[in-house]
């Protein structure tokens, strides 16, 4: 087959290179990776690995082109809005020890409050503090979690019912609080369980030290991938906005539920030297000893992730956050290898369209990842749970496959040969599911939270959203579509979807495909 063209640097596209923010620090200690000629804003897929946990995540997302669209895109999705979140700093909690005496080292708290584009309340917060205590028997007495587990069920897994209220001195500090920063307005949803949790001391009183920067994230939900990447987005924000790199990293991981699907984006991309802990591993490691940190930071409500906030149609196209975010997805897994970018030598004809099936196939996330043994969760009391059944499910879900199958027999003016394949993402591990998107040049599927799948698709890829059941008037998945810089078709669809109609959309989107690249 004929080798796909790798371009040179006169052919790239200009969609990735007006504007390029090329603000990396000089003299840097980490080597610069380079990418191969033709691939324009993909530099985290080629960080070896030793570069990929000692480089400060601000300085990969610096590198970067700037987001797209004008107005406040940028400072929305962009460089921008990291650099206003670092803008905010203020010191919420006033050191009182000047440092002279080494048992009482100076506390302090910064945090960073912002108010985003179109989101409700008074801001969304991160606070980084310097040597404070955190004590964890919330997690070790096997009573608090476990009441709070029953809450949980009883409220039919309402989320809000997966984080603990602490006891107070839970968080303690010998630092004085600002009374007009530190009030509770200023720590939206579970962050103000920390706030009010606050003790201010005059010893410490440590049992441990913890050196290494330390990040605590409270899920909103653990089996949700569209859910889940709120938290995920947010923490890759958390150490842009810190200026932390991976190297070192602890998560600790304050909400009750079990680890869950998406385990290895904790474990795997935000994890360097340690490993992450959930609650309860917390509560095994450190009991109810008091835990100092040299750096903590309290993460930003998931809630707040701007790839979450916007329901509506934005303008903005190939945001530096979400093109970079996924790039650092793709790399810490260590699946850079199998990206398009990394081997363009396939011919750029051969076009795979892949059908995200929405099937009631799968058992209740509840019951499936359970694990009485190393988690918060009794699996005695979820027995009762069965499969999970789905709304927004095609109801001739048959009939759409063998239409799409359809399209390898026909020919396109662009030369396109398409193959076809229907993906249950239920039945596969997280890993695989990334392997399919990069290897996905049109995805289609009907509105759901898998179609966030559609960010680790190659750059020529076409996400067709297919909105039945009322759900057009959604836009999160035309926004990361376009966020991440690709191409768009999506609207109303009837249910059952009309197959002419889905196959009229999908063909033009295969024959709109740029094949002059193969990614």
């Amino acid at each position: 087959a004929p080798k796909r063209p790798g371009g040179a640097a006169a052919d790239r596209p200009p969609s990735f290179e007006e504007g390029v923010d090329r603000d990396v620090p000089p003299n840097r200690a980490v080597p610069l990776p380079k990418s191969p000629a033709g691939v324009v804003d993909h530099d985290i897929l080629f960080y070896d690995d030793a570069a990929f946990r000692s480089e400060s995540v601000a300085a990969m997302v610096a590198r970067y082109a700037r987001t797209r669209g004008g107005g406040s895109c940028d400072a929305d999705f962009g460089n921008r809005l990291i650099d206003r979140w670092r803008d905010k700093r203020k010191t919420y909690c006033a050191p009182r020890s000047d440092g002279s005496d080494p048992s009482r080292p100076p506390s302090r708290i910064d945090c960073f409050l912002l108010m985003q584009t179109g989101h409700a309340g008074h801001g969304d917060n991160l606070c980084e503090a310097t040597n404070v205590r955190l004590n964890f028997a919330d997690f070790a007495d096997g009573e608090t979690a476990t009441r709070q587990f029953d809450r949980y069920v009883a409220a039919r897994h309402a989320e809000w019912e997966a984080h603990v209220s602490y006891r107070k001195g839970a968080l303690a500090a010998d630092c004085d609080p600002d009374p007009e920063l530190w009030r509770t307005e200023h720590f939206p949803g579970w962050n103000a369980h920390w706030a009010g949790a606050f003790a201010r001391v005059d010893d410490l009183k440590c049992d441990v030290w913890e050196d290494a920067p330390t990040l605590v994230v409270e899920r909103d939900t653990f089996a949700n991938l569209f859910h889940d990447s709120e938290d995920f987005v947010n923490a890759f924000i958390a150490l842009a906005v810190l200026r932390w790199s991976t190297a070192d990293l602890q998560i600790l991981l304050t909400d009750i539920y079990p680890e869950g699907p998406f385990w290895d984006m904790w474990s795997k991309v935000f994890r360097g030297t340690r490993p992450p802990l959930t609650a309860w591993q917390i509560g095994q490691k450190y009991g109810d000893k008091n835990v100092c940190f040299k750096k903590v930071a309290i993460g930003i409500l998931g809630a707040a992730a701007p790839t979450t906030l916007h329901t509506t149609n934005t303008r903005c196209q190939a945001s530096s956050v979400v093109r970079a975010y996924s790039d650092f997805v793709i790399r810490g897994l260590g699946l850079q290898g199998a990206a398009r970018y990394a081997a363009p030598d396939g011919d750029p004809r051969d076009v795979v369209v892949t059908f995200l099936a929405r099937r009631s196939s799968s058992e209740w996330p509840e019951k499936r990842f359970c694990d009485s043994e190393t988690s918060f969760f009794d699996c005695a009391k979820l027995q009762h749970l069965g499969v999970r059944g789905l709304g927004r499910t095609i109801k001739n879900d048959a009939e759409v496959v063998r239409a799409l199958k359809s399209l390898e027999t026909r020919s396109f003016a662009n030369g396109a040969r398409v193959r076809f394949r229907d993906v249950d993402y239920n039945l596969l591990s997280f890993e695989d599911q990334i392997k399919v998107d990069l290897d996905t040049d049109v995805m289609v599927g009907p509105h759901g939270a898998g179609l966030l799948h559609n960010i680790f698709m190659p750059d020529r890829g076409h996400l067709v959203e297919l909105g039945i059941d009322g759900s057009s008037s959604l836009r999160h998945f035309h926004n990361l579509a376009t966020w991440q810089g690709r191409a768009y078709t999506g609207g109303p669809m009837a249910n059952p979807v009309p197959v002419d109609r889905l196959l009229d959309v999908v063909a033009a989107a295969v024959a709109g495909l740029d094949l002059s690249k193969p990614y």
